[in-house]
């Protein structure tokens, strides 16, 4: 496919655009999602952490595959800035799809028209950036941020969905489901971020079972106190991060467990040591 596109816009580079580029690029990152999602969780609102965890991972997962499936090439070009060194495939682009499912998701929860234009402008300049920093094509940011605002929209309908069917919360059987979701997930994982994906959403799914049903936090009314527990939290998940990656070797299990271990530590660990350890000895 022909890089002219890419080429014209990049005529205009300059050390400004490079770093707001890379900026804006930086919220359809792994890292900004771990303290992105984890902020929201311990700090803002339980519930919309968790189901954009769950819609975040599941559009990812399937962005992944199809990364596999398709097997296209990223730009290549003599004269073509390539700004970063991204994993995977061209197409379609996991930045640009992973922002428009979590603003989209957040502008049908929160139904206001400027949550929609926010949702808007920050994944249109998101996916210009990864076709700015010569890693995708516009072709693979269109498809991306359509995708994502369909798994947004599913994914908003299917949870408002359950919750006016009110079906009875099982914790065993919720648990054992979630354990087989994401068996099946791993199971189909081809590469290495389909299976840390797999991980990160069984993670979730797991802990928030136990959570619901051996916690139940209810968020301090104080905001520096939930500012302390965000703090220390992510402190300690940075320090199992970090172990993590010494103590497992390289394999798509390995990825799995990692990521599993990570988001079970911030959705149920975590909770547990500040809701339950810490407070017991107060």
């Amino acid at each position: 496919m022909s890089e002219g596109f890419i080429l014209v816009l990049q005529q205009f580079s300059n050390p400004v655009f490079d770093f707001l580029f890379h900026f804006f690029s930086f919220f359809g990152s792994e890292l900004f999602y771990l303290f992105f999602l984890s902020f929201i969780y311990l700090c803002l609102n339980k519930k919309i952490a968790i189901q954009l965890g769950i819609v975040i991972f599941f559009s990812m997962y399937i962005n992944f595959t199809l990364k596999e499936l398709f097997n296209l090439p990223r730009p290549q070009h003599p004269e073509l800035r390539v700004l970063e060194n991204p994993e995977g495939k061209s197409f379609p682009s996991g930045h640009a799809q992973s922002v428009a499912t979590v603003t989209f998701f957040l502008a049908w929860s929160y139904p206001k028209n400027i949550y929609f234009l926010l949702a808007i402008i920050l994944s249109s300049i998101v996916a210009i950036s990864r076709i700015y920093l010569g890693v995708h094509y516009p072709r693979d940011v269109i498809v991306g941020a359509i995708l994502g605002f369909v798994f947004a929209l599913f994914f908003w309908y299917l949870f408002n969905r359950f919750e006016r069917l009110r079906l009875k919360f099982i914790p065993v059987r919720a648990f054992f489901l979630s354990l087989l979701v994401g068996g099946l997930l791993y199971y189909f994982s081809s590469d290495p971020l389909s299976a840390r994906v797999a991980g990160s959403l069984t993670g979730i799914l797991c802990g928030t079972v136990l959570e619901s049903t051996l916690i139940n936090f209810v968020l301090p009314l104080s905001f520096k106190d939930r500012l302390a527990h965000y703090g220390l939290g992510m402190v300690m998940v940075i320090a199992l991060y970090l172990g993590m990656k010494v103590i497992f070797p390289i394999s798509l299990w390995a990825y799995f467990m990692r990521y599993f271990f990570l988001n079970f530590w911030i959705v149920f660990v975590t909770p547990l040591i500040f809701y339950k350890a810490l407070k017991k000895e107060i």
